[in-house]
C-alpha cells in the first residue's frame, strides 16, 4: 500500500512528460502498461515448474523500495530524478510477486513486469545524445537509396538533401528513434510469444535497429521524391504522417518471416536424429 501511493508521483510525472512533452514516442509509451498487463495475464495461464523458494525477495523489495523513496526525496531539487524511480517501481513489484508466488511462478512474470520499463520517456533523455546520429544515418541511407534508383541528389549538410524544387531536413521527429524504441517493443512481445528460444529472440531484437534505420530512410527518400516531382503540398499531405505509421507493415513482416525461418529450423534439427 505504502509503495503504490509512493508511485502515484513518478506515475503522474510519467504521464504529464508523454502528453505534455510532444514526444514521438508517447503513444508507445502510454500502451507499454496495458500491453505488459495483457503479457501478464498470458504468462498467468503458463505452466511452470521449478522451486518456490523465496529467498532474496525481501532484498530486492527492499533495495528497490530505497531506490523509490530516493528519487522522491530528489525530486524537489531534481524533477527528473523520478526516472530512478520509475525504474525501481518495476524491480520493486517483481520482489513482492516473488515473495508471494515463489520464484518458479514469479519467473513467469519477469518479461511482463520489465516491459513496464517501455513505460518511462526514455527518449526525453535520450534526444539530445541519440537523436544527431541517428538523424545523420537517415539522411544517409536516404541519399545511398536515391543514387541507387538514379536520382542525383544534393547536400546542403548532413541532415539536409535538396533540389532547385524541394528540400527535406531530417529533424529531430524524423530522427527514426520513436520507430526504433516501437520497433524493439514489437520484436521483444513478438519473440516472447512466438519464439521459444532465447537465442533466436535476441536475433530478432538484433535485426530491429539496421531494419528501423533503414525504413526510415525509406521513408525520408520517398518525402523527397514527392516534394521534388510533386510540390511542398504533396510531399507535406498523408506520407509525411501516414507513412511513419504504413512502413510498420514490412518490416513486421520481414520479422515474421524470419522468426518462421528459425522455427522451422528448429523444427528441422528436432527431426533430423528421428
Amino acid at each position: 500500500m505504502l509503495l503504490g501511493l509512493a508511485a502515484l508521483p513518478i506515475v503522474l510525472w510519467i504521464i504529464e512528460t508523454w502528453t505534455e512533452g510532444l514526444l514521438g514516442g508517447a503513444a508507445a509509451g502510454l500502451l507499454a502498461v496495458p500491453i505488459a498487463a495483457l503479457l501478464a495475464w498470458l504468462a498467468s495461464r503458463r505452466p511452470v515448474t521449478g522451486p518456490a523458494s523465496t529467498r532474496g525477495a525481501a532484498t530486492l523489495l527492499l533495495g528497490a523500495s530505497v531506490g523509490v523513496v530516493t528519487s522522491l526525496l530528489l525530486a524537489d531539487a531534481h524533477r527528473d530524478a523520478l526516472l530512478l524511480g520509475g525504474v525501481c517501481l518495476p524491480v520493486a513489484l517483481f520482489g513482492w510477486l516473488w515473495g508471494h508466488l515463489g520464484w518458479a511462478r514469479a519467473r513467469a512474470y519477469l518479461f511482463p513486469v520489465g516491459f513496464t520499463l517501455f513505460a518511462l520517456p526514455w527518449e526525453a533523455f535520450l534526444r539530445g545524445s541519440l537523436d544527431t546520429p541517428l538523424q545523420a544515418w537517415s539522411t544517409d541511407i536516404a541519399v545511398m537509396l536515391l543514387g541507387l534508383a538514379g536520382y542525383p541528389v544534393r547536400w546542403w549538410n548532413e541532415i539536409t538533401l535538396y533540389s532547385d524544387a524541394y528540400y527535406v531536413i531530417v529533424n529531430e521527429t524524423c530522427s527514426g528513434m520513436n520507430m526504433l524504441v516501437t520497433l524493439t517493443m514489437y520484436a521483444l512481445v513478438f519473440g516472447w510469444v512466438a519464439q521459444p528460444r532465447i537465442r533466436n529472440r535476441i536475433l530478432l531484437i538484433v535485426l530491429v535497429f539496421p531494419l528501423a534505420m533503414l525504413a526510415n530512410g525509406t521513408r525520408v527518400g520517398v518525402i523527397y521524391l514527392l516534394g521534388h516531382y510533386g510540390g511542398r503540398t504533396l510531399a507535406d499531405g498523408f506520407w509525411h504522417t501516414g507513412s511513419a505509421y504504413l512502413i510498420f507493415l514490412p518490416v513486421f513482416w520481414f520479422l515474421y518471416v524470419v522468426n518462421g525461418a528459425l522455427l522451422r529450423r528448429v523444427l528441422v534439427r528436432r527431426a533430423g536424429p528421428a
